[in-house]
Parts: C-alpha cells; structure tokens; sequence
C-alpha cells in the first residue's frame, strides 16, 4: 500500500545527478528500489483506477507505467547514463512516447507535477486534436476556463512563430496554433509527496483531466 514517498527518494535523485555512472548505481540499486522504485510502483496502482476512468485502454502495467532509470542515450546529445527523475506515465499501447497523449505525474529534485499532454512537439498528433476541438469549441472552452481547471494546469506547448490557423472563435485561436498542447500542474512543495495523500491530489487532479483528454481524443 502507498505511504508515500521519502526524502531519500530526493537525496538519491541528487546524488545519481552528481554521480551518473555505473559504479555509484550498482553500489545503490537496492536503495534505488526501495526508495524510488518500489514506493512509485505503489503509487502508480493506487492512481491506476482514476486513470482508466479517462481510457480504458491505458496499459496499466505498473512495470510500464513507472519510467525507467536507465537512459536511452542513443539520439540524444546528453550521454548521461541515469535519470535523476522520475515519472509514472500512462497512455495507450503501441508507439513511442513522443507519439501519445500522455497522463502523467513527475517527481523531480526540487518539485513535482502532473499533467496531460505532449512529449514535445507533436505535429501529427495536433492534426488530429484540432478538428476535435474545432468541433466542439463551446465545450473544450468551458472544460479549460472552469476556474477549477485552469487555476490548477498550464497551458504549456510551443507556439507558431506566425499564426497558421485564423478561421476559427477567436478564443480557441491560441490552442490550435501550437505545435504540442499539453496542460501541466508544478509546485516546489516536496513534503506533499511525502504523505500517502498525494495520491488523493493526484486523482483529483485526473478528474478533472478527463473530459478534456477525452474531448481531444474524440471520445466524447
């Protein structure tokens, strides 16, 4: 059952920063599962439900819903070994990360998030939420503007340097011309992680992610 995260979950986020090689990671492998890993894991079943309350074709395996620690360095110009984050994430099956609408929690060094959105641009994965929105613009605008949701997320994803898109209510004119759209929540307030009631937040904050992530999917 989840209790909560540590303080050691930090401090070993801020060690493996400073010390992102296999020898340091070897020698606190089993710190990193008791401490991170395990109590993620617990996290991650407890907030599963509310999660597939939004999809029901979420992959809900906790081993796929907690991200890994170990980098991918192959594309990338940062060749550092280990993540000194960590995040649980959970979307459909099938594609990379890059490609998804993603509900997700972080927890990093010095604060934590949820949210839903875009690993970044996303150009083809916009081609298809516009229309959705443009379909039902009264909607997805009462769902954004409810005091209750925007005083919580921001609005964050790249905007078009030139505006590419201009026939549509003038209010949703900033959503469709932004190369990713994701909404975001982010505090520096670490001690609420450390309590088994983060989980509560993090549900309520799901709530009210849902309509708006199913509205972008098309599936409602």
């Amino acid at each position: 059952m989840f209790q909560g995260l540590n303080e050691d979950t930090y401090q070993f986020f801020w060690e493996i920063a400073f010390q992102n090689e296999p020898s340091f990671f070897e020698a606190n492998r089993e710190r990193y599962k008791k401490n991170v890993y395990e109590p993620l894991k617990e996290l991650a079943i407890a907030i599963t439900p509310a999660a597939q309350e939004i999809d029901g074709e979420f992959n809900v395996r906790p081993s796929s819903i907690v991200s890994r620690i170990r980098r991918d360095t192959r594309y990338s110009k940062d060749k550092s070994m280990y993540r000194d984050h960590a995040w649980l994430g959970f979307r459909r099956p099938g594609g990379m990360l890059s490609e998804s609408l993603v509900v997700y929690a972080e927890f990093e060094r010095e604060g934590y998030g949820y949210g839903m959105g875009m690993y970044g641009s996303n150009p083809a994965l916009m081609r298809e939420i516009r229309p959705r929105i443009l379909a039902k613009p009264q909607k997805f605008l009462s769902l954004v503007n409810d005091p209750a949701f925007a005083e919580r997320f921001e609005v964050m994803g790249d905007s078009f340097k030139r505006p590419r898109f201009t026939d549509a209510p003038e209010e949703v004119l900033p959503y469709l011309n932004r190369k990713g759209l994701s909404f975001c929540f982010s505090s520096p307030n670490l001690k609420n992680t450390l309590s088994p009631e983060i989980a509560d937040e993090i549900i309520e904050a799901f709530s009210l992610l849902k309509p708006v992530y199913r509205l972008l999917m098309g599936l409602d």
